[in-house]
């Protein structure tokens, strides 16, 4: 099963990248992420223990800042070095309020509604209508969630749709033609070896090569059907010739080892790499997001379980990783469709867009993979 760890090891290529996107030298910015990971860390110990911590982030301070709803919370928070906020609601409140407001959707027969998840800084819950004018069911259904305390809404300004040796962040060419990008490698309970990744790269079970054209895998399991309410994660089988290895291709000639998995606190750091958009990095701004894709005919995906960041992609980056420092968070899933250019290994310089990713923790934990390691 996925684990956390303390500090990543030095990983020089993540750092010079980092560091030209902050405007600050490779060794500042390794002490910055290494503080984030610090951290997060923090906040593990303390969920450990009795205390109620109902949610975190990182501020634009670069305070991990914990929901409370107690003196005993926020004095346990500010043991470990964490900000305590009391909130009205908090993460599991927004959690039930999102169920609550997914149903009175699925009720309303609006077709408009393009995601639905949690904002852990503002501590509500935001509902994005895709763009367009608002049909009668629409309608009445903003006026509803209007009326809704801790519900906003408003509408975006592009539809979204899915962005289609073995070792992560490298191409992944998905018979016939389809192209994707390699996710986590890993083993099974029953030592066989397999790679993590978008389940809609491999729906339909397609045979998978890579850039060369070698034949290295074979779709064998995936959460994702087009049309129907679907989990974007999927399974790939690595041929027995074929090592999975534990780092990930940052694309410009350096590498990023793997040493462990999680969900980093919302705020945090991150960075994908890709085959279209290679390395670009950004931070984490919300979990358990419900997303409607929109597909050829018309066809609508509702996806959940996913997380949104603010890294930018491109079609043909789907399943490549996003890792934080060292420790893996994520597969690509898909992002807006209004024709932006992320450029290539841009890091933290290719903003203005936004991507959503399926945590590799509960990829992990779903298929029972365990993730290799550098």
């Amino acid at each position: 099963m996925p684990t956390a760890t303390g500090a990543p090891v030095p990983t020089p290529g993540v750092y010079d990248v980092l560091g030209k996107s902050w405007g600050v030298s490779p060794a500042e910015a390794k002490v910055r992420l290494d503080a984030e990971h610090s951290k997060a860390d923090a906040l593990e110990t303390a969920k450990a223990g009795t205390a109620n911590l109902d949610g975190a982030f990182f501020d634009a301070s670069r305070r991990l800042v914990v929901n409370v709803h107690s003196a005993k919370a926020a004095e346990v928070a500010r043991e470990h070095g964490l900000t305590p906020r009391t909130v009205a609601r908090g993460e599991k409140a927004l959690a039930k309020l999102q169920a609550q407001v997914q149903a009175l959707a699925d009720r309303s027969g609006s077709a408009q509604v393009q995601s639905i998840g949690a904002d852990l800084p503002t501590d509500r819950l935001q509902v994005v209508l895709q763009p367009g004018k608002q049909s009668a069911k629409t309608v009445a259904l903003v006026n509803q969630l209007k009326a809704i305390p801790g519900v906003g809404v408003s509408t975006n300004s592009a539809t979204l749709a899915m962005t289609a040796d073995v070792i992560g962040g490298q191409i992944m060419d998905v018979v016939p033609g389809t192209w994707c990008s390699l996710g986590y490698p890993g083993t099974t309970s029953d030592g066989n070896n397999v790679l993590l990744t978008a389940g809609h790269c491999v729906e339909g079970l397609p045979d998978v090569l890579n850039a060369a054209g070698t034949h290295i895998g074979k779709g064998i399991a995936t959460r994702f059907q087009t049309g129907r309410r679907s989990v974007d994660m999927g399974l790939m089988d690595i041929d027995a010739e074929d090592v999975g290895r534990g780092y990930i291709d940052n694309r410009n000639g350096s590498t990023t080892t793997i040493t462990g998995s999680s969900k980093a606190p919302v705020g945090s750091t991150i960075c994908k790499a890709g085959n279209t958009t290679g390395w670009t990095c950004g931070t984490i701004t919300q979990y358990n997001l419900t997303v409607n894709y929109g597909g050829a005919g018309g066809s609508i995906t509702r996806t959940s379980g996913l997380a949104r960041s603010t890294v930018c992609t491109e079609g043909g980056d789907s399943g490549g990783a996003y890792i934080s420092g060292t420790i893996a968070q994520g597969m690509t899933s898909g992002g807006p469709n209004d024709g932006h250019d992320c450029g290539f290994n841009q890091g933290g310089n290719a903003t203005g867009s936004y991507s959503f990713y399926q945590p590799v923790v509960d990829a992990a934990n779903y298929y029972g993979v365990t993730l290799t390691r550098g």
